[in-house]
């Protein structure tokens, strides 16, 4: 039997409840007066009125807005189409925004790169190149700490602002002095002159060879004398003053050593060779006392540090102008034979370094050294002071001297140390 029969269910209890009243109160009627559902009248047959229809054909609205639509749909021929074809063209967009987003990277773990064999074997003489540079370092600061300082004295006899400079040009007087036993060095004359000039604008070496018995205007002697004579009168320092005054170059230091060092100075790169003419090997041989009982052959031999130094002071058979060829033909050869060898510059430089006095400083002389290390690869040349046909043989006092033209020396001796290349040089010179 039903459940509702069992419990006194009586289907028509609904229908005798329709005296009730279901008509919404007042204070809850949000739709307003006219809008009364009638929920206690029969189902009405009146047709449903359209109110959104009703919207759109009335132009005042009262309290009650409109509908807003927005900016896309307010287009004239806005369709419903319109709208699902632009959600569809904005989904494939943001899919395909998505799809072509770089992915951030994720970083590498480094790994160790293998080192070929060539590789190895490259790093490894860089490393004892490194080695031999900071070896070498303390082994220059051990050869500096050999040699003789001098304190600097600056020029009063000329200003340096009248003197032709160059950062590119570093000049050093190399002094040879004949210094006998129980005499000083300073008071005794210079046997040689010669003028090096790193020229690093051009890379290259310029020597000048100054002649001995040119006659010049010696500021510290208050007149004039033979070249040579300015050691005596103002020391080491007198002889730089003087070639400033009369040749208007700036010389930044000297560099003296006595015969005993040039000796060493050849005997530690093993000798040099040089072609000795017949006269010159005559000349020495014969004259055991003048040049030290040393012996000489004609031809091109290797000599030794006496030999060598013996071969330089030659002067009687010739001229002087021959004999400081000599000179610089024995240091052009010392050069070059450092130059195949760039180690033999230590060892020249160690076992003479107790020979040697000079008025430049430590870092001078490095600096000198670093600039002579660029240029020595290029060319070496010579020059000598008298230049050609400024000069004739003269009577002074009783002596036979040479008789220059200073202004003419002066102009020649920049122009060659400052401006010319080494291939201008040597045009004029062939």
């Amino acid at each position: 039997m039903p459940r509702f029969d069992n419990e006194g269910f009586n289907p028509d209890s609904r229908i005798n409840n329709d005296s009730r009243d279901r008509s919404v109160p007042e204070m809850e009627n949000y739709y307003g007066k006219s809008n009364d559902f009638r929920f206690n009248d029969p189902v009405s047959d009146s047709p449903v009125i359209d109110n959104q229809q009703k919207w759109v054909d009335i132009n005042s609205y009262g309290d009650i807005e409109p509908p807003v639509r927005n900016q896309r749909q307010q287009q004239s021929g806005y369709t419903p189409e319109v709208l699902r074809d632009f959600d569809r063209e904005q989904r494939q967009q943001n899919l395909y925004d998505r799809r072509n987003q770089p992915t951030p990277k994720k970083p590498k773990k480094r790994r160790r790169k293998k080192i070929n064999k060539p590789k190895k074997i490259l790093y490894s003489i860089l490393a004892i190149i490194l080695i031999i540079i900071l070896l070498l370092s303390l082994v220059v600061n051990g050869i500096l700490g050999k040699i003789k300082y001098d304190d600097p004295i600056e020029n009063k006899y000329v200003a340096s602002s009248e003197l032709k400079h160059s950062p590119f040009v570093k000049n050093i007087l190399l002094l040879g002095v004949d210094a006998r036993p129980n005499q000083e060095s300073e008071t005794s004359r210079a046997d040689s002159m010669m003028l090096i000039s790193i020229d690093m604008k051009h890379k290259c070496v310029k020597m000048t060879s100054f002649l001995r018995d040119s006659w010049v205007y010696i500021p510290s002697h208050e007149g004039e004398q033979r070249l040579n004579a300015a050691s005596a009168y103002g020391g080491y320092n007198g002889v730089v003053d003087t070639i400033e005054y009369n040749f208007g170059v700036d010389v930044d230091g000297y560099i003296v050593a006595d015969f005993e060092m040039f000796k060493v100075l050849v005997d530690s790169i093993g000798g040099v060779e040089i072609d000795v003419t017949e006269a010159e090997a005559r000349e020495v041989t014969r004259n055991k006392i003048r040049y030290g009982n040393v012996k000489l052959e004609a031809g091109k031999h290797k000599l030794t540090g006496e030999q060598a130094l013996a071969y330089c002071r030659i002067r009687k058979i010739d001229t002087d102008f021959v004999r400081t060829k000599r000179q610089r033909t024995v240091i052009q050869s010392i050069l070059n034979k450092a130059k195949k060898n760039p180690l033999r510059l230590f060892s020249m430089a160690s076992n003479s370094a107790g020979y040697l006095e000079t008025n430049l400083t430590k870092g001078q002389l490095k600096r000198a050294a670093a600039a002579g290390t660029y240029c020595i690869t290029g060319d070496m040349l010579q020059e000598k002071i008298p230049f050609e046909h400024t000069w004739e043989y003269a009577n002074k006092s009783g002596m036979s001297v040479i008789a220059i033209n200073i202004e003419k020396n002066k102009e020649k001796l920049i122009d060659y140390i400052y401006n010319k290349t080494a291939e201008e040089i040597k045009a004029e010179q062939e």
